[in-house]
This record gives structure tokens, sequence and C-alpha cells, in this order.
């Protein structure tokens, strides 16, 4: 038989011919500054698989046969640009492309509300933007300073609030998440927040996410969420020291604070070395470095941040430093993958309450000075791959050690072991586009007592949380957006106290390893709790060019932290309680809102955005303030539990509100100007006023406002022997059903014009009048407490409430800053934090910072001017 090969032979070379006769477009796509653009969208046909997402080095390449086509250039923010071009067969085009800035406020890019790139103009939940340089610009060495700008967001005791979703809340668990680069900095054992580990330094933007987000980010986003995004080096070398120095002004009513102003300090930890003053100072340094080095991308930053402290015994000092690497693969397009590392150490000393009103708030109250000594240790591996059809697959990890030490002989070394895998799809179809998102997140948590303490804040604990999430986000003929999403979560806890017996027992049935004398007291998790998935669902509608409607609705979850759970402490008088019953807290968010954009005459434009919201919780937990016993087997047997705090569920609550903010940009003449402002309006109850509430281990006859009792202390309603009945109206100085510790009203600006080499700002934060906060701190029995600490809390707030409601009940916080810009990236600032110097309470027992002036010098590398490719 004879095998005749020649059509299979003419097939092959046929096919080999039209390969070799395909024309080849490639090139880069570059910013206006010429660094490039990564994951920019270079489409000719989408459906017939001629499109390309430029890589890690902004290059792309589409191969195609020849023909006259249509090449589209298109970036979230940049201004699109479309090319023709006509290829011969088996011709090379290098097409090199410079996409420039929008100038549009609106269009401002953001990940946090899906997981991937979006205008902001887009989003179909609230959401605010802060720039890392407005930030640097105003001396913010934590965080949570910078968190008090945005609309909506208050701070208390470094417990970031959201649009009133917490009060006061010290010691409880954080209801807002917070991420650095999608990485969470909640502790293990508190779940707060660590803002002093952020790198201000090297903060590109920070994105606040108000309402419920758990669908997306878990158990610690119940009431929003906050993403610190951090610069990557652009291809231009970065280089940035700054230094600054200042000092606290005396504060109004308390003249003679001299008395003290010349005691002494702490100095670097050491008890025993002290330092002298002169008044209250501060000083600090930090730097930033960025550069790319071939494939190699790498960040480095550092601070040193020292404080005498404005309160007597309040000194603080920190040394932190940060590095961000990246490698990037040549030979594997779309592949990168490195590690980020962070340390943190802070000592010096705090205290809990004041000593009394006037100087004495300045005084710390006898006995409750804490000298202390803390570490914070990140280690962030990751890998990031995108191929041509655009899947993303990532893996995010961290390791979370913050370490705290402290003279009492307690602490706790709690330690964070977090994994994520990600997967990230785009699809460009002709009527709709899709983008679907889904992860797998676990997230173990240990902690125990430090090396040697004497005692422990918490005891021996372990925690777990898996969970699983899924986000699909469909476009519509490029107007709507529907958004939908879902997330399913477990828990587990487990907490161990000594066994006399000196035998142990773990949840796996161990009797050796690291809980070698410890008991297994105390296992739940969280299937009854939780046993179904969270869901949210929003819309955006563009009805014109600057006009978007959105309506969303989230629902919510956060479970007890061990600490709340846990905790076995006092502070001079005071207990800190525990609380073993503790149940998690739900809810959901609902908001509708619009933005509408702007531009006024040839240089204003910008836009407003209004929102109604409305917040409901179940089993909400207050830090609450009462008497606290008997003793439980689950606390340290050596505390004598008394007055105090501990965390409580008050039962269902109701915040309704409204938010107007309004940002802008232009001219005035030659003056450029920036424009923020923005106000918000709570109306926060309690649904169970005079509902009786099981408040765990509480006897607090003599702490409670019968002003407000309805069935007082109706034993028959509690749920367990070790709880005592009692409405939530008698914990309160309010007569109405006001939650404790919330502003109704607040607003904020910040005004920056700029001209020449000069530059002024000044932004202004108001919070009025707090109703309703803890009855025990003005009641009868604390008034006589050991002199007049407490009494000062009720003198302050009996001057309050005598002040007419037209002449402001509230606080004011108003700060200016001077600066001037030198040739050669030489900035010189003065900046005036609350110019009025007001005297005003952050949380009950407890002065905010009086007057403050500050000089900051900054140097700034100059660039180098890339020069931008050519195309053929």
């Amino acid at each position: 038989m004879k095998l005749n090969f020649y059509p299979l032979l003419s097939f092959i070379s046929l096919s080999f011919s039209a390969m070799a006769q395909n024309a080849k477009v490639s090139g880069k796509v570059t910013e206006e500054n010429g660094d490039a653009m990564i994951s920019a969208s270079v489409v000719i046909d989408a459906g017939k698989g001629w499109a390309a997402v430029t890589d890690l080095d902004g290059n792309y390449t589409i191969e195609l046969p020849a023909g006259t086509y249509e090449v589209n250039y298109t970036y979230l923010g940049k201004e699109p640009q479309k090319l023709k071009i006509t290829l011969a067969a088996g011709e090379k085009k290098v097409l090199n492309v410079l996409l420039k800035e929008k100038q549009k406020l609106i269009d401002e890019v953001v990940i946090s509300g899906s997981k991937y790139e979006q205008k902001l103009s887009e989003q179909t939940v609230s959401m605010d933007v802060i720039k890392g340089s407005s930030l640097v610009n105003d001396n913010i060495v934590s965080l949570d300073e910078g968190m008090a700008k945005v609309p909506g967001v208050t701070i208390a005791d470094g417990q970031i609030n959201i649009r009133g979703g917490s009060g006061w809340s010290y010691g409880a668990g954080s209801r807002v998440q917070v991420l650095v680069d999608d990485l969470p900095i909640l502790s293990a054992d508190a779940q707060d927040a660590k803002w002093s580990i952020v790198p201000m330094e090297n903060v590109e933007q920070v994105e606040v996410i108000k309402g419920a987000a758990s669908a997306l980010y878990g158990s610690g986003a119940l009431d929003g969420v906050v993403n610190v995004r951090t610069a990557y080096p652009t291809d231009q070398p970065y280089f940035k020291i700054t230094t600054y120095g200042g000092f606290d002004s005396k504060p109004t009513n308390s003249p003679d604070m001299s008395e003290w102003w010349g005691g002494k300090l702490p100095l670097f930890g050491d008890n025993n070395a002290m330092v002298a003053t002169a008044r209250p100072y501060m000083d600090g340094a930090n730097f930033a470095y960025r550069e790319k080095f071939g494939q190699n991308d790498l960040q480095i930053g550092g601070a040193y941040d020292g404080s005498t402290g404005y309160l007597d015994s309040s000194a603080s000092y920190q040394v932190r430093a940060n590095v961000k690497y990246r490698y990037r693969f040549k030979n594997i397009p779309g592949l990168n993958m490195g590690i980020n590392l962070s340390a943190l150490f802070d000592w010096g000393q705090t205290f809990f309450f004041w000593k009394g009103i006037d100087s004495l708030g300045y005084k710390p109250f006898p006995n409750t000075v804490t000298v202390y000594k803390d570490q914070r240790f990140t280690v962030d591996p990751f890998v990031d791959y995108y191929d041509k059809q655009n899947n993303q697959f990532k893996f995010l990890g961290r390791f979370l050690n913050s370490t705290n030490t402290n003279s009492t002989g307690q602490g706790s070394v709690p330690n964070l072991y977090y994994t994520e895998l990600q997967y990230h799809r785009k699809w460009e179809l002709n009527k709709f586009d899709l983008n679907f998102v889904t992860g797998v997140v676990n997230q173990y948590n240990t902690v125990n007592p430090p090396a040697g303490a004497v005692g422990s804040l918490f005891g021996k604990n372990n925690s777990e949380n898996a969970s699983v999430y899924a986000q699909t986000d469909f476009k519509f003929f490029k107007k709507l957006t529907i958004s939908v999403g879902a997330r399913w979560e477990y828990f587990n806890m487990e907490h161990y106290v000594q066994d006399s017996t000196g035998a142990q027992v773990n949840s796996a049935g161990d009797t050796t390893g690291y809980n070698v004398g410890q008991k297994l007291a105390y296992k739940q998790n969280s299937l009854k709790q939780l046993d179904y998935p969270l869901f949210r669902i929003g819309m955006n509608y563009q009805a014109a060019e600057f006009t978007f409607i959105r309506a969303s609705f989230g629902q919510g979850f956060r479970y007890p932290s061990i600490a709340e759970r846990f905790v076995s402490t006092s502070v001079g008088p005071l207990t800190i309680a525990s609380n073993p019953e503790l149940q998690p807290e739900k809810g959901y968010s609902a908001e509708i809102g619009i933005k509408q954009g702007f531009k006024l005459g040839g240089s204003w434009i910008g836009f407003a955005d209004l929102s109604g919201f409305a917040d409901f919780f179940s089993n909400m937990t207050e830090f609450s303030f009462g008497q606290f016993g008997p003793k439980s087997e689950w606390n340290n047997p050596a505390d004598d539990l008394g007055f105090g705090f501990s965390s409580q569920n008050i039962g269902e609550t109701r915040i309704l509100g409204t938010e107007f903010v309004l940002q802008s940009q232009g001219k005035i003449g030659p003056v450029e100007m920036q424009i923020m402002t923005g106000y918000t309006f709570i109306d926060p109850r309690s649904l169970n006023w005079h509902d009786s509430l099981a408040l765990y281990n509480y006897e607090g006859d003599v702490l409670t406002n019968t002003g407000n009792a309805k069935n007082a202390y109706n034993q028959a309603n509690a749920t367990s022997s070790t709880s005592k009945a009692i409405t939530y109206a008698e914990t309160s100085t309010s007569s109405t059903n006001l939650l404790k510790y919330r502003s109704p009203h607040t607003l904020k600006f910040d005004i920056t014009a700029t001209w020449k080499g000069f530059e002024i700002n000044t932004n202004m934060q108001y919070a009025s009048y707090e109703k309703n906060i803890d009855y025990a701190f003005v009641s009868p029995l604390f008034r006589e407490l050991e002199g007049s600490a407490f009494q000062g809390v009720a003198q302050w707030r009996a001057a309050k409430s005598a002040i007419p409601i037209g002449q402001g009940r509230g606080d004011i916080d108003w700060n200016w800053r001077f600066g001037y810009s030198f040739n050669q990236g030489i900035k010189l600032a003065f900046l005036v934090k609350n110019i009025l110097n007001w005297e005003y309470m952050a949380r009950p027992a407890y002065f905010a910072e009086p007057r403050n002036y500050t000089l900051q010098f900054s140097y700034t590398m100059p660039g180098k001017k890339k020069k931008q490719p050519a195309s053929n």
C-alpha cells in the first residue's frame, strides 16, 4: 500500500505560510511622567482575541492578519486613545502610547469596593479617598489621626467609628476592618487596629468604605473598611526625608500647668533614665525610598517619633522600619512575587483616666500609670499572576506579632497567621462587562502570656476563622452596574486555664506540647450563630454624563474577640472584667445616594455626594461601665471584680442618618484651590431602651440611673445565674433612647491654596455634644470616689449642658498649615494644630491635646526626566 502524504504536507505548509503572513503590533503604554502602565487594556477586536493587557513593564503584543484596524488604549482614570493603523502581511509595527490623566475628581481609581480597580463614581457604596501626600503634609505620624479628616468618621482611643456604628468602645473589637495592601492589621487578641505600624511615608492613598462590608471582608467589616494602599516604585527613583519638631501650648482653662511641665519623664523606655522638660514637646524623622532595579522593585521606609506627652506620665517613643520587595518575571509575563516586612518598637507611659477637673485633668489618677514596651512585626509573602485572557490569581500571606508588655506584670503575645487565595476574571463583551472575584481565607490566632509574666491580660487562647467569598459585578450598556456578593464564615475559639493537677488537655485531647500545665476550659464555634452566608447587593446607574445614582444593601457579622471574652485586669480602683457569654453581633446596612459631578467655568471641577443610610444591629456590644462580680471560673482568681468595665450585649439598635460631601478643585486667578467638606447627621437609637438586658456579672445597683428605670432589677428576666437584669436606660445619662458616646452632628472641611511655592491649608473637625454616656461616670457614688476624679466628669458635662444650643455645645479642632517649597526639592512648613486651644474630652476623664506648634522640613530628591519611547 502506497501512502500519499502530499495533502497533509500541503496543509502544514499553508498553515505556516498563513502564520508567517500575520502582522504583529507591539509597544509600551506609559503615563505622562514616563512610568509604565500595568494592566492597561489594548483592544482591536476582543471577540476575535485581538486584545492584550500590558505587563508589569507596560509592554503588549498582538498578532493578527494584515488589514486596517482601530486600536483602543484604555485605563481607569486616564483619557482613552484610539489609533488607526494599516498592517501589511508580515509587518511588525511598534506603537508606544502615552495616556494622560483625566482631570476629574469623580474618576478617582479605587480598589477596595470590589477588590479590583474601579472608578470612584461607579461604586455601589459610599467611599471616600484620602491621598497619602495630604497626610504627610499635615505631619500625621499615626493613621488614626488622619482618619479624623474623613466625613462621618470619628476616632476615640484609637477606635474608629464610621457613621455612629460604634461609640467609645475601648477594649472592644473593631467594627471596621483595617487593611494595609488588602491584609488585616487587627491584632489577634483584641481585634483592634495597630495604626502605628502603617508606613505613613509610603502611603499612596487610603480608601474608606462606609457601611456593612462583611460579604467581601469578613467579620471585622460590620461597619465598614479602611484599606491603605502603599506605593510601588515607578520608572523614576524616589527619595524623601522629613524631620519635624514641636511643642504644646498651655491649655486655656489650666494656665498653671508648669507645675508638672518641669517634671521628669521616661527616656528610651528605661524607668530609671529620666529627662527633664521645659514644656511638652515632640520630634521625629522619617524617610521613603523607592526604585526599580531591572526586574526588581524595592521600597524602603523608616521613622522615629517621640513625644514627652501633653499629659503628665504620657511620654511615648517609637521606631519603625518597612521593606517592600517585588520581582517581576521576564520570561513568564504577568507573574510577580515578593515579600513585605515591617517592624515597630515603642515604649512609654500611659494612664486610663484623669485625677480631676481643670489642671488635675492633665494628671493621672493615683496608681493608674502603666509603663509599656511593645513590638509589632509583619511578614507578608505574596504571589500574583495574570494572563492575556484577563485571569488573575493571587496569594496573600501575613504573620503579625503584636507583643505587649507592661509594668503591671501582665501582657500578651498575640500572633496572627493569615492566608488568602484569590481569583479574578474580567470579561469585556459587546453589551455588558463582567467582573468576577472569589477567594478562600484562613486566619489562625494564638494569644499567650509573655515569658516570665506574673499574670496575663487574656490567658492562653486559640481562635480560627475560615471563610469563602465571591462577588460578581455586571455592567450593562456602559451605564448600569449591578454587584452581587456572598461570604460564608466559620469561627472557633478555645480558652485555657491553669490546671492545679499539672495535667493539660486541649481540643485534640493531647497531654503534651505547648499547652502543658493548662486545661481546656472553654470552646465555642459560630455554627449556631451563623449558619447561613452573608449577602450584599448594590446598584449604580449613570443617569447622565456626570450623574451617578446608587443603592446598596449588605449584611454584617462580628464575632467577639478573645480580649472581650477573657480580659482580666485592673486600672487603679477599676477592674476590666471578662464576659465569656458575649454573643456575636449581627446587622445590615442599607443606603441610597447620588453623586453629581460638575464643571464651573474653565478651571473648576468636582462632585457633590448626597446619601441616606440605615443601619440595624442585634446583640450590639458596648464597653459598659458598672459593678461587675462575683467572680466566675473564667476570671483570674487573684482579681477582685468590682467597679469597672466589661464588654456586654445591649440588644437591638438602629442608626439612621444622612451625609453630604463636596469636593472640588480649580483656580481663583493664579491661586490653585482644593476643597473638601462633609456633613454627617446620625440618629442612633436603642430599640431595647426599657427592656431588661442580661448583663453578665452585673451587680451595679448603686450605679444606675433610677430616673430612667422602668422595671429595675427584674431578676426574673435574667438569663443565667451570673446575669443581672437591668435596662439600657438605667445605665444611661440621657432621658431618651440615644446610644452612648455618639455625636449626632459632625462637620469637616479641608481647604488648600497654592501659589507658586506658597501653600496654605486649613482643616477643621466639629463634633456636637454627646448627650448620652455611662451613668456611672456621673453617679453620686463615683463623684465621691477617692476625691474629685469623677466629680470632674459631672462638672464638665453640667457646664456643657448649660451652654445655650445656639452657642454650640460641641467641640472644634481647627488646624492650619503654612508652607513654602524652595528649589531643589526643599520644603519648609509651619503647622498649628487646635489653633483655638479648645479644651475638650476625647472620651470621659481624658483631655485631648491643647494647641500644638510644629516646624516641618522635608527634602525630595529631584527625579530624572525619562525619555519617552519612540513609535514606528
